[in-house]
């Protein structure tokens, strides 16, 4: 994978999906600054320049653990880790206490006068985390069930299954009809 893939629907789930399948990834987004700068150009976020961003990259993978690990039991109808909670809590006050409220059209938004640091990003991550935990619909999170990425539905049914047709979709797809294929001839000779 080498272009970056949004498909959450929601910044902090796009954020947790910065690895390309669990529990063994095979690409890591947050695996060193040149990546990371990819990422977060990729969502409009860009940090190139930041000076702190080396250090930034191990609470930037621990907030992404911590969402991960806080929608995806929620995913599946059941409660998110209270330490998690609590790490996308105390990223979001940290943010919330050096950011301030913007009118952005009809509503509004949190916004930093600082330069564009990774650690800017981070506060937007959990600003999204915290927005999706307490306005929801939670009952529309998904997760894939090929490459565990996480994805709020928006679909006018609610019936997505995964992250991607085109990529996980297709290939399960595709399996599927294999094993069907190949359980009506036990010897594979069609």
């Amino acid at each position: 994978m080498t272009d970056v893939e949004l498909v959450g629907n929601a910044l902090c789930l796009d954020f947790a999906n910065t690895v390309n399948a669990r529990p063994v990834a095979r690409r890591d987004w947050l695996a060193s600054p040149e990546e990371v700068t990819t990422w977060a150009r990729a969502v409009g976020h860009p940090v190139d320049g930041d000076p702190s961003l080396r250090f930034t990259l191990p609470a930037a993978r621990d907030l992404r653990e911590a969402v991960f690990r806080v929608f995806e039991p929620l995913a599946h109808g059941e409660a998110a880790p209270p330490d998690d909670l609590e790490t996308v809590h105390a990223t979001h006050a940290e943010g919330f206490a050096r950011g301030r409220i913007v009118a952005d059209g009809e509503t509004f938004r949190l916004v930093w006068a600082e330069p564009q640091t990774l650690r800017v990003l981070l506060w937007d991550v959990a600003a999204s985390a915290v927005g999706l935990l307490t306005t929801g619909p939670l009952h529309r999170l998904g997760d894939c069930p090929s490459c565990h990425w996480l994805f709020l539905d928006t679909s006018k049914n609610g019936r997505r299954r995964w992250c991607s047709m085109a990529t996980c979709g297709s290939r399960d797809k595709s399996r599927r009809y294999y094993e069907t294929r190949s359980a009506g001839d036990p010897e594979g000779d069609g």
